[in-house]
């Protein structure tokens, strides 16, 4: 294995470690922030934090090599810069990575783009701390017991399960109670569309304790958040540090559901399509116009508030709702947001910033710490 020398910083790309070929997911973003990194003078490269040798404080990790077009392992010294784009698919993968991560921001001479968020609840909990934006929540609580979900369904008549960690729509649920009958529609953990019907509480609840199993989750006011033709939407909104160390708003789009669908993810077979267009045919321009000038507002503000509180952020891939009533609602904050819908919308103006930015933003660091 080679031993990388080099002069030139080092961003380090910091993913999960899968069990494939090539152990990384995102192989193709990765190359663009290579030539990225290339054009500003920074090496980048792709490792995993449990291939730290802490003793020799070097990592193996991958370099994608544009001559060969291949990625090529070699050894490399901890970067001055770390990506932070781990994702985790069970707790202990999870205690793992905050292990590395703790002894990783105790040495001086690394930077972290960002530190990642907390789960959907801390998340909310931070947002809760400004007034201005208590008005767009939508009303949630930690999901306890089977009482307090029943007392909730005799209040409200419908509710919105969603796991704390999850993501793409994985395991979120629709429970809808019409007289002692309970409807529940949504998706399991393997992003399988969920239709069961139940005719006691008792049933109903045995059944959700098995789908839910020990993985906490959240109770959530039921949004109508539906297109005419009854397809569900929300808002994507991309916001990034940029070379000047600012929040940029870099674009937005619209995901729309399979038909049948609680949620508009991509990954659970959603599309793409243009925010302004697609709000415009369901609102008209004015009311479009609004929304959209509302969205923006609250995406420039939302990394402000969290950043006060949760410290340095790079990106923010914010959802939004949008209710019959024309109502604009946060749905999620994601401190690791992907850039598919951009490419999906052949958006290129939209698409290129969302890729350069970190590399802009990794500059910016790298002269103030120099300076």
């Amino acid at each position: 294995m080679m031993r990388l020398r080099t002069q030139r910083p080092l961003l380090g790309i910091m993913v999960t470690e899968l069990n494939r070929d090539l152990p990384f997911a995102s192989a193709i973003f990765y190359q663009h922030l290579t030539r990225h990194g290339a054009s500003k003078g920074i090496d980048v490269f792709v490792f995993s934090p449990n291939r730290i040798d802490w003793m020799q404080e070097m990592v193996r990790g991958y370099m994608y090599d544009r001559t060969q077009q291949a990625w090529i392992t070699k050894l490399f010294p901890l970067p001055s810069l770390i990506y932070d784009r781990c994702f985790f698919s069970n707790k202990q993968s999870y205690l793992t990575y905050q292990y590395h991560v703790r002894k990783l921001r105790d040495i001086p001479s690394i930077r972290f783009l960002g530190y990642g968020l907390g789960g959907k609840w801390e998340v909310g909990l931070l947002l809760q701390r400004d007034p201005a934006l208590l008005a767009y929540l939508p009303e949630t609580s930690r999901l306890r017991s089977g009482n307090q979900l029943e007392q909730w369904l005799q209040s409200h008549s419908d509710a919105f399960l969603k796991p704390q960690g999850g993501s793409q729509g994985k395991g979120a649920i629709h429970i809808h109670k019409e007289d002692s009958h309970f409807q529940l529609q949504g998706r399991d953990g393997r992003n399988q569309p969920i239709l069961e019907e139940f005719q006691t509480w008792s049933a109903c609840w045995r059944w959700l304790k098995q789908a839910i199993g020990s993985r906490p989750y959240l109770l959530q006011s039921y949004l109508q958040l539906h297109a005419m033709n009854g397809m569900s939407y929300d808002v994507r909104s991309l916001v990034q540090k940029n070379g000047r160390g600012n929040w940029e708003h870099t674009g937005m789009a619209v995901r729309v559901g399979k038909p049948g669908s609680i949620t508009s993810n991509l990954h659970g077979g959603g599309t793409a399509e243009d925010a302004r267009e697609f709000l415009t045919r369901e609102f008209g321009e004015n009311k479009s116009d609004q929304l959209i000038d509302t969205i923006t507002m609250l995406s420039t503000h939302i990394p402000t508030v969290l950043e006060s509180y949760h410290g340095r952020l790079a990106e923010l891939g914010i959802d939004f709702g949008i209710d019959n009533s024309g109502r604009v609602w946060i749905i999620e904050v994601n401190s690791k947001p992907g850039r598919t819908i951009f490419a999906r919308l052949h958006n290129e103006r939209a698409r290129s910033k969302s890729i350069a930015n970190p590399i802009h933003y990794a500059g910016f660091l790298l002269n103030k710490q120099l300076s």
